[in-house]
């Protein structure tokens, strides 16, 4: 009986041994596959944009209201003490250089989506436009009072859940409004030294809730969602709040990855100074940096 026991012991502490041995490593390799995945996403978001880029001639914009009246979904943000605002809604009949939805509209036709395209198929979330470990690849409904950022509200036109992007453009390359488009050649700074998407920074309370702060649907134009400028890298936290304007993020504990103007996709570890990720954004200002 005592040996019966003893056995029993010292089974369940090479159970245990074997367990801490093993835990960290399918950790690590889980790691390593997600952000293989997310690399592999913005390989495919540039092959997209290539394509769209060679038969346009210009990079697609992150789009806006139209200038002239159009009937679309009344789909409104309320700013804190200001008016609600009205986005511009993707439009397959726009595509070009009015489009009036964002890239990621915009170049659905050229990953494989075209239906979504063609359909303005709002409740589409495209797996190639999710980091897997942040959030699932699923539509989401938009709560009508943010619960994370005082005073924002939103107004979905009763049109029920959302497909949104992890990922967003650079705003100097891929520049919002109707028909202001950047060509290649206009990016002075070099095709391989100017970013032109990366993962966006978010606050995972804000994933969770669903709201439209930085974080809007792939099928509106001229949402921050969608583009940004920022210099920031920063890791996916709670309590970031209005950290995440305008920057980029990831929730891989080691760095951001970027896609760069000439299709090469490299990760930035947070440590990377602010001054070299303005340069990478900016794709004019002659600037001189080192990303090895």
């Amino acid at each position: 009986m005592i040996r019966r026991v003893a056995n029993i012991a010292f089974g369940t502490a090479l159970v245990a041994i074997v367990a801490g041995l093993l835990l960290p490593a399918i950790a690590k390799a889980r790691a390593a596959n997600a952000a293989s995945r997310s690399k592999e996403n913005l390989r495919t978001i540039g092959q997209g944009m290539q394509s769209f880029t060679t038969t346009y001639g210009f990079f697609p914009g992150n789009g806006g209201p139209p200038a002239e009246a159009v009937t679309t979904p009344d789909c409104r943000t309320g700013f804190p003490d200001s008016e609600t605002f009205c986005w511009g809604y993707g439009d397959p009949k726009r595509a070009g250089r009015l489009q009036t939805g964002c890239w990621a509209y915009s170049i659905l036709p050229y990953i494989g989506e075209e239906e979504a395209f063609r359909k303005q198929d709002h409740t589409r979330a495209v797996p190639t436009y999710y980091i897997g470990t942040r959030r699932p690849a699923e539509a989401q409904q938009v709560p009508k009072v943010d619960p994370i950022y005082a005073k924002w509200t939103y107004q979905d036109a009763g049109l029920g859940p959302w497909g949104r992007t992890d990922y967003a453009a650079n705003d100097q390359v891929v520049r919002g409004g109707n028909g202001n488009m950047m060509k290649p050649e206009q990016v002075k700074d070099g095709l391989a030294e100017t970013a032109l998407i990366a993962e966006k920074a978010m606050d995972t309370d804000a994933i969770k809730a669903g709201v439209w702060y930085w974080d809007e649907p792939i099928i509106f134009g001229g949402s921050g969602g969608t583009g940004r400028k920022g210099d920031k890298l920063l890791r996916d936290a709670p309590k970031l709040i209005e950290t995440v304007s305008d920057n980029w993020g990831a929730p891989d504990p080691n760095g951001v990855w970027f896609l760069f103007c000439d299709g090469h996709v490299r990760k930035l570890p947070y440590s990377t100074p602010n001054r070299t990720v303005a340069a990478a954004i900016s794709p004019t200002a002659g600037d001189v940096f080192d990303l090895e």
